[in-house]
């Protein structure tokens, strides 16, 4: 557990970094066995996290451990997690700014723009808005979750998962790429 907590942290400052959250946005979780999900405690920075703030969640959502409260979106994650079944290992759900507003504007990510786009991500779908933090917006995911790896949320921001913290990672700073190359090429044309 605690190379996934100082992996969990490392991506909080890297997302943080890079502009994908701001202020106490977004959340990340992975599982920890069968049974538990480390997940961010809810209104914390991520570019703050430490060891310590996380908190770890049974399949139900009922929190085990932690000196703070888990994230408010924790019935999402764990509806991908229900969905994807033991080939999900994380889920990271952030507001990148290029990707948000392609949500927010109801348009699809053109991931044929960038080999990255096809290969890595594949088809984002665009997922109904949904109440954040309802088990509602994980229900809108799960039909989603075993042919895809990212989807906009709309209104909301990102979400992408895979076998692990750096995967589902990774899928959420391609899909920015490719967002941010799409705005960028159009503002070209």
């Amino acid at each position: 557990m605690q190379s996934q907590t100082r992996k969990m942290c490392q991506i909080g400052r890297r997302a943080y970094r890079r502009e994908l959250v701001a202020g106490t946005a977004g959340n990340f979780s992975c599982r920890l066995d069968d049974r538990r999900v480390l997940c961010t405690p809810t209104l914390m920075c991520k570019g703050l996290l430490r060891p310590e703030d996380l908190c770890v969640v049974d399949l139900a959502g009922r929190q085990l451990s932690g000196g703070r409260p888990a994230t408010s979106e924790i019935l999402m994650h764990l509806e991908i997690y229900a969905a994807g079944g033991m080939q999900v290992g994380a889920v990271i759900h952030c507001h990148p700014p290029y990707a948000t507003t392609f949500a927010v504007t109801g348009r699809t990510v053109p991931v044929e723009l960038a080999p990255e786009g096809r290969i890595l991500l594949g088809d984002v779908p665009l997922i109904p808005y949904q109440t954040p933090g309802t088990r509602e917006l994980g229900l809108a995911l799960r039909p989603y979750v075993t042919d895809h790896r990212a989807a906009l949320l709309q209104n909301h921001g990102t979400v992408t998962w895979g076998p692990d913290l750096e995967t589902a990672y990774v899928l959420t700073e391609t899909l920015e790429a490719i967002c941010r190359l799409a705005y960028q090429a159009q503002k070209l044309r």
